[in-house]
C-alpha cells in the first residue's frame, strides 16, 4: 500500500494559481510512490473562508489516517494543520 501524504497548502490568497501549485505537487508525489491526500482537491466545493472551521475539522480527519503532513505554505490553516500534526505526533515535513 502507498504511503499517504496529507498536502497542506495555502489556497484563499489566490485560489487559481494556489490550485495549479497543488495539482503539481500531487502528480510529482504521485511520481515519487505516494498517495496525495489534498484538501484542495477534496473541499473545493466548499464556500471559501465562511466554511474554514468545518473543512479544518475534516483535514484533521484527515490527517489521522496519512502516514505524512507536508506542509507546502505559511496560511493560517497550514499552521493550524501543522500544529495538528505535532500535537498528535504526526511526522510532517515543511517544504519550501
Amino acid at each position: 500500500m502507498k504511503k499517504r501524504v496529507f498536502v497542506s497548502h495555502p489556497f484563499v490568497d489566490n485560489p487559481s494559481v494556489n490550485r495549479i501549485k497543488a495539482d503539481m505537487i500531487c502528480r510529482g508525489l504521485l511520481e515519487e510512490g505516494y498517495l496525495p491526500i489534498s484538501p484542495l482537491h477534496l473541499f473545493g466545493f466548499y464556500n471559501g473562508d465562511e466554511d474554514r472551521k468545518d473543512i479544518l475539522q475534516f483535514c484533521y480527519k484527515l490527517i489521522d489516517s496519512c502516514d505524512i503532513v507536508h506542509v507546502y505554505g505559511e496560511s493560517e490553516g497550514c499552521l493550524a494543520e501543522l500544529e495538528y500534526a505535532i500535537k498528535i505526533g504526526k511526522p510532517w515535513r515543511v517544504i519550501v
